[in-house]
């Protein structure tokens, strides 16, 4: 059996442990689906003991990486083009206050997880994942997926103008 393979055997086995220590209900396909769990398990080529918490840092990287870029649209980085130029693509007060209101959920979820590794709570780590994939499907990616059609829609649009 090849590395790759043994490696994923081994993330689906800590997988099942931890599901069935905690007893969340989230499935691997929806939370990989979701959180590319076993992209992680290959970037880093490596499946911790502590799986579930492995699990938590992967969601929490994965929202991170989301609330960075709508951080960048209500607060750019005044040294990047690029941000100047989507941060005005928002410049109407309800569309920004949807994209705080959307990080500020997303940022209670990720600080939950910060507070369940300091109190080891497994009940609240299972409450976390099954919330993170609930979450996610429910309100972050429609939210993020307005988002990111307004802004391709107005590249493209600026794209298209005619000097």
């Amino acid at each position: 059996m090849a590395e790759k393979d043994k490696l994923m055997a081994e993330m689906k086995e800590k997988f099942t442990e931890a599901k069935q220590e905690l007893g969340f209900k989230s499935s691997f396909e929806e939370i990989d689906e979701l959180f590319h769990i076993r992209d992680g398990v290959l970037d880093t080529d490596f499946v911790s003991n502590r799986f579930s918490r492995q699990l938590c840092s992967r969601i929490v990287e994965t929202y991170m990486n989301w609330n960075n870029y709508l951080h960048s649209l209500i607060m750019p980085n005044p040294q990047s083009m690029i941000n100047m130029h989507e941060s005005k693509m928002f410049s109407d007060a309800d569309v920004r206050k949807s994209i705080i209101k959307t990080l500020t959920k997303a940022m209670a979820l990720v600080s939950r997880n910060t507070k369940i590794g300091l109190s080891k709570d497994k009940k609240q780590e299972a409450d976390f994942i099954d919330d993170a994939v609930s979450f996610w499907n429910e309100e972050f990616e429609p939210a993020i997926v307005k988002v990111i059609e307004k802004v391709n829609c107005d590249w493209k649009a600026d794209a298209e103008k005619e000097d």
